[in-house]
């Protein structure tokens, strides 16, 4: 019988964050302590442990590598498995990656970058980070759960057209997008968010709240 060697399982994931104060769609990376790569920032990552499930995996990840602990985790889903030669340079390994929606500026020991950040990541991160946002994109509005972790439970049309914007890459139409927010059954309008225009000299941007 002819050994063969099982490749590792590796746990990466992708921190996102809203912050609706400045409207910006966050990336978070983490510097790695060990080699390779040692000092590079990259996405918070672990091997599977024995007995261990994958979403346990992925919190160990965010807290361990990137400080990121449990309770500010909003959501967290999975975009993906990735695999290939030379992916790690260690072993041959593949990756289980998870997308984490979590609090603004979760730890202050996370590298957090816009949300189209173009510098490049060690092993291959820049992909799952390219799919991760396409998961992301595809996701935005269909997905309550994911949208509402990513806008909380109140926000306004202006923090809306933001997050379409950075996903995206185009504004969308102010009346297209509110139309789409008011047939939307799990949102309702619930007034005007004062001093967010939304336009140049337009009216206040509406109010939303998740029911």
């Amino acid at each position: 019988m002819t050994d063969r060697q099982q490749p590792l399982i590796a746990i990466d994931v992708v921190p996102v964050a809203f912050d609706a104060n400045t409207r910006e769609l966050l990336i978070g990376t983490a510097a790695r302590k060990y080699e390779p790569y040692a000092g590079e920032h990259a996405l918070p990552g672990v091997l599977l442990g024995n007995d261990e499930t994958l979403t346990d995996a992925a919190m160990r990840a965010l807290r361990d590598k990137a400080g990121i602990d449990e309770s500010k985790v909003r959501h967290l889903m999975q975009v993906g498995a990735f695999d290939g030669p030379g992916r790690d340079p260690r072993d041959k390994a593949i990756s289980i990656a998870f997308l984490a929606v979590v609090e603004p500026y979760a730890s202050d020991t996370t590298g957090w970058n816009s949300w189209a950040m173009t510098k490049a990541l060690p092993f291959d991160h820049d992909r799952i980070i390219a799919v991760a946002r396409d998961t992301a994109r595809t996701r935005l509005w269909a997905d309550k759960a994911f949208t509402q972790a990513l806008t909380g439970e109140l926000f306004s049309s202006a923090d809306a057209g933001a997050l379409v914007t950075q996903m995206t890459r185009k504004k969308p139409d102010a009346a297209n997008l509110n139309r789409s927010l008011r047939t939307t059954p799990a949102l309702e309008k619930v007034g005007t968010a004062e001093g967010t225009p939304r336009t140049a000299g337009g009216r206040p941007a509406n109010l939303w709240r998740w029911q």
